[in-house]
């Protein structure tokens, strides 16, 4: 195998995760949600929406393409226009876990066949970029770090610009805007509902009331855009950064079971009086339309959430589920909105 040939395998290896062996880049700290400005938010509006991946192109430092475009990878990134964002990309042909999966080398198999992100993001117009800064990661590595992207604007097309590798080489990864829903189709419901979430805590119980033990987050974001996509983030505690540039199979399984992601479309689902829901004070039903996931086998699969929605928290529940004692239990997320509520 030539060298160049190895080098074009290890940067389509980098480029699903925006960042791989990226050094932080020094910025300016990411501003609260609550230290807003009009600059800041005029600086952020030509991003906010939802991007859906076109191509990404590798070229030299002159501008000649290096390579054929990869056009296959299935992706967006959502920013909020309070400063918040998410990115998720799949690779095409990941095949599901075995039933009692992820085994170890069936983790280490899809290392790098999903990317997912999430944080705030601050935009520098002076200098042409744009910080993501990364509060957590489906790679453990990146969580913390501050990766800055060059960008341009064309038409409906937002191209983003990693830094370039040693040869001077440029990555560009092109981004295609998607249309908001139209306004026929927009309810009070989704107008409230679109923007960013933190998650701010989860419980479960049984149907009969009875309160069941639960592992926390460390930190969540479920992203609706006003074209009727959506993205989700889930991070638990306690992960630790590969030991070397590349996960174990050991170190891939844990980064499986301590990270959860998915993204698509979602439909809203207003249900007066519902009761058929678990719970009495739900107004409906969202659909997520996961056409992406980190669990390979939840792609192009529906997770349907009974939701509570409020000018500041949103309440999500999966349909009851039986656990290992026969119970059916019940789970509920409660989000905080990052973002203020759009009326």
């Amino acid at each position: 195998m030539s060298n160049c040939y190895r080098y074009v395998l290890a940067v389509l290896a980098c480029v699903p995760t925006l960042g791989c062996g990226e050094a932080p880049v020094p910025t300016e700290p990411a501003r609260s949600a609550g230290a807003d400005d009009a600059s800041a938010l005029s600086d952020r509006l030509p991003f906010v929406g939802a991007w859906s991946l076109a191509t990404i192109e590798r070229r030299s430092a002159e501008g000649e393409l290096l390579s054929p475009p990869i056009e296959d990878r299935l992706g967006y990134i959502i920013y909020d226009a309070a400063g918040f964002m998410g990115v998720t990309i799949m690779r095409p042909g990941r095949m599901p876990y075995t039933e009692d999966g992820p085994t170890a080398d069936e983790a280490l198999a899809q290392f790098g066949s999903y990317t997912s992100y999430f944080g705030r993001f601050t935009v520098d117009p002076a200098q042409g970029t744009v910080t993501h800064h990364v509060e957590g990661s489906l790679n453990p590595n990146g969580a913390g770090s501050d990766y800055e992207r060059v960008f341009t604007f064309s038409e409906d097309r937002l191209i983003l610009q990693p830094p370039s590798g040693e040869d001077r080489s440029k990555t560009l990864l092109s981004w295609e805007r998607l249309p908001a829903m139209p306004l026929s189709e927009v309810t009070d419901t989704h107008r409230l509902l679109f923007g960013a979430y933190r998650v701010e805590s989860v419980t479960r119980y049984t149907t009969d009331g009875y309160s069941l033990p639960v592992d926390q987050y460390e930190s969540a974001y479920i992203l609706y855009a006003p074209s009727g996509y959506m993205s989700v983030h889930l991070m638990r505690p306690g992960r630790a950064a590969y030991a070397g540039d590349q996960p174990t199979a050991e170190e891939a399984l844990r980064t499986t079971e301590t990270y959860g992601s998915y993204f698509g479309p979602f439909s809203v689902h207003e249900v007066e009086g519902c009761i058929t829901c678990p719970g009495p004070r739900d107004q409906g039903y969202v659909v997520h339309h996961r056409v992406g996931s980190e669990n390979p086998g939840d792609s192009g699969t529906d997770a349907r959430r009974y939701y509570e929605l409020t000018d500041t928290h949103l309440t999500l529940r999966p349909p009851p589920r039986q656990d290992d004692e026969g119970r059916q239990v019940i789970t509920v997320l409660r989000w905080a909105r990052l973002s203020s509520a759009a009326h």
